[in-house]
């Protein structure tokens, strides 16, 4: 959950600062977008690829391919960095209990379920860890 979220506040802040710099209108907006659509694979592509249209119509083709640029190496290049280094819950959870959790919270909760399926998986999880811990240690014992 951290990972998402967290790439997704970095990809809407670097497409923020890209649109600024071009001077494409309601970059704050279109920003956030950005950083909504980023749950999805193909979501932020589809921001700065409008806004890159929409700069070549309007007769600036210069700000264009910077826009395309921007949005291809930094923008969607976030997506590689920031995701990876900042779900350090990603690397004990694997990506199929991940999926599980999305795909669970979107039938039990609809559309919050993105955000609860997995978050609520991960607190089960550790409830769960904590409780098999102490048992763990009795068996052990008993060993002995």
């Amino acid at each position: 959950m951290i990972g998402i979220v967290g790439t997704g506040l970095a990809q809407g802040l670097a497409a923020v600062i890209g649109f600024l710099i071009a001077g494409v209108p309601g970059a704050l907006m279109l920003g956030f977008l950005t950083a909504f659509l980023s749950i999805l694979p193909a979501g932020p592509p589809l921001v700065w690829i409008g806004a890159t249209i929409w700069l070549f119509f309007q007769d600036m083709p210069g700000w264009a391919v910077f826009m395309a640029l921007w949005g291809f190496f930094i923008v969607s290049g976030i997506d590689n960095v920031v995701k990876p280094c900042s779900s350090a819950a990603a690397r004990a959870c694997r990506s199929c209990w991940l999926l599980l959790g999305v795909l669970g919270g979107i039938i039990a909760f609809g559309f919050v379920g993105i955000f609860l399926g997995p978050t609520l998986l991960a607190v089960g999880f550790r409830f769960v860890r904590r409780w098999a811990a102490p048992r763990a240690d009795e068996a052990a014992e008993e060993k002995k």
